[in-house]
């Protein structure tokens, strides 16, 4: 699916060059009007089938991206599975026929199948398109999966929670060192309480001794106290967690260490996108609190397809805070968006990386 932007000084006038480049069949993903020194901007974001294009050619300022790759068998095999799953569709699942919507939409719907949106979520959309044509994709999806940047989070305690593998070290880093950009002056701490393997303290180590940050290692209760008064009078502190084994809780962490119940904690879950809906289940489980306020997605460059992204937002209740991707601490890592977890979702397009916004939260 190509997915582009385009921008003009009215919405009639965008409309005009969404219909010539990439014809009439193309879906408004979304539309929002805004202001740029002081000027009005109207923003709207379309997609369209490649085969379905009717003007126009990728240019450099496209948001043009090629579909998925065929799997380790080749083209015919996916093809081959795919009206397999089809035909099982079309038979298990009577109440999700497309019959009745307009072209764009029903392009819209099964590309969001085929990404793997669950399918509750996929009937709520058809009977709101069906009984309201004119309604926005986008709107309806946002309401599923929302987004607010990491740089909105002003706790003292910013957490870094989820499974194993999942990238806690890396993310936890990288939020660390752009709190000690973007605030030079402020005292800035690392806690590694994760002590099951060298490797991610000695990382974290080595970034905080690099920038400047100061480190301490606590992974029992009683060493996480005691450092955390020590350090009583630092602006922010960042967390590493451990991956939690079965049969126990963040709830039962945070209560160990004294961090139930405050105001000053945001864990962040941070969670790869291609788990299977039971994992995730499992893993909502044993993190689930308040305390818990988003998700970082990570390792998206890994994925195939992005449809967690919506189902997980949705089991969770949590916005996107950050969306990461690719090795490395600096420049692979950027506060959610709703554009950019759009063309994530819609065309596979990586986010590139963007200091931290301080703008609203807002649906996705």
């Amino acid at each position: 699916m190509r997915v582009k932007t385009f921008r003009g000084a009215s919405a009639a006038q965008v409309m005009a060059q969404i219909k010539k480049e990439l014809g009439p069949e193309a879906v408004i993903l979304s539309n929002q009007t805004r202001r740029e020194d002081g000027r009005q901007i109207c923003e709207i974001m379309a997609a369209v089938e490649p085969a379905q294009e009717v003007g126009g050619f990728p240019g450099q300022d496209s948001d043009d991206l090629p579909g998925a790759g065929p799997g380790p068998r080749g083209a015919g095999w996916e093809r081959e599975w795919r009206e397999m799953k089809d035909h099982l569709s079309a038979l298990l699942k009577p109440h999700m026929s497309l019959d009745g919507l307009a072209p764009r939409q029903r392009m819209a719907m099964e590309y969001l199948e085929r990404e793997g949106v669950d399918e509750a979520h996929l009937v709520g959309l058809l009977r709101k398109l069906k009984a309201s044509p004119g309604v926005s994709i986008l709107a309806e999806l946002g309401r599923l999966a929302r987004v607010k940047p990491y740089g909105q989070f002003h706790e003292r305690f910013q957490l870094a929670a989820g499974p194993s593998g999942a990238g806690k070290t890396t993310v936890l880093a990288r939020m660390a060192l752009e709190a000690r950009r973007l605030h030079p002056e402020k005292r800035i701490g690392i806690l590694n309480c994760d002590g099951r393997g060298a490797g991610g303290k000695a990382i974290l180590k080595r970034y905080a001794e690099l920038s400047g940050i100061t480190f301490a290692d606590a992974t029992e209760p009683e060493d996480f106290n005691k450092v955390l008064l020590a350090c009583r009078n630092f602006d922010t502190i960042f967390v590493d967690l451990p991956s939690l084994p079965q049969g126990r809780t963040l709830a039962q962490w945070l209560a160990e260490r004294s961090l139930a119940g405050r105001d000053d904690v945001a864990v962040h879950l941070v969670l790869p996108p291609y788990m299977a809906q039971g994992h995730y289940e499992s893993l909502w489980k044993r993190h689930a609190s308040d305390l818990v306020k988003s998700i970082v997605w990570t390792k998206l460059d890994e994925a195939d397809s992005f449809g967690a992204l919506i189902n997980v937002g949705h089991m969770t209740g949590l916005p996107a805070s950050a969306l990461s991707y690719g090795p490395g601490a600096a420049g692979s890592m950027s506060p959610a968006d709703s554009q950019a977890l759009w063309r994530l979702v819609f065309s596979h397009q990586m986010p590139t990386a963007q200091t931290p916004s301080g703008s609203q939260e807002q649906a996705a």
